[in-house]
Formats: C-alpha cells, structure tokens, sequence
C-alpha cells in the first residue's frame, strides 16, 4: 500500500476558514451566557419563602424540649469528651464531633454533663 504525498493529502482536504468558524463559536457561545429568565424575580422569591420556612421550622419552639433527644446524646457525648480532652479513636473523622465540642464550650458546657436525662441549669442548650 503506498502512502499519498503531501501534495495530495492537501488537495483531498481543504482547510476551514478560521473567520467562518470563529463567528459560529461566538454566536454559539452567546446563546449559552445569557439565559433569559435565569435567576428572575420569581426564583428570588421561592428561594427567599424557603429560606424563612426552613428557618421557622427549625427554630419553632425549640426551647421546649429540655431533655437529650437520642441525636443530642449520641453526639454531645463525643463532644464532651473532646471538652474533656479526652481523644478516642473512631471510624469517622472528628471534624464534625469537633464542631459539637465547640458549640458546646460556647454555650457554656464544661464536660460534667453525659447527656442523659434533663440539662443542667448552666448549659444554654437552645444556643447549643
């Protein structure tokens, strides 16, 4: 089998016209930047009223409960050990439980408390 020359291969394929493809690039480009009705006043709005829905329904009453839920517990207790300095190992990273132990010192929790049962008068648990 023989092998085309060079003066062959640029006969069969011509090259594209670099203006022609550059203006269908841009045009296309365009097209994709600008989306009409992206983020209007409408979207704005949905994500506003969810925003303030999330935010009441968490925060709804959430003083009334003064006792450990079975969340509270499981975590509050890793974060009390970190309080203590008291490291153990476990499977999972601690940088969650880490974020428990210092919302715990914020909110005035020295470590004593093993989350079991009612919270004692010095701990703000509504701020925790």
């Amino acid at each position: 089998m023989m092998r085309p020359s060079k003066t062959e291969k640029s006969e069969r394929m011509p090259l594209p016209s670099t203006s022609k493809s550059f203006a269908a690039y841009s045009s296309r480009q365009e097209s994709r930047d600008h989306v009409p009705g992206l983020w209007d006043h409408r979207d704005r709005l949905i994500i506003l009223a969810l925003t303030l829905l999330c935010a009441f329904t968490r925060l709804y009453r959430i003083g009334r409960a003064n006792k450990a839920q079975w969340d509270e517990s499981h975590f509050g207790k890793f974060g009390a050990l970190y309080v203590n300095r008291t490291f153990y190992h476990d499977v999972h990273p601690p940088a969650a439980k880490l974020l428990v132990a210092l919302s715990e010192v914020l909110a005035g929790h020295n470590g004593t408390f093993n989350f079991k049962g009612e919270y004692p008068p010095y701990v703000n648990y509504v701020f925790m």
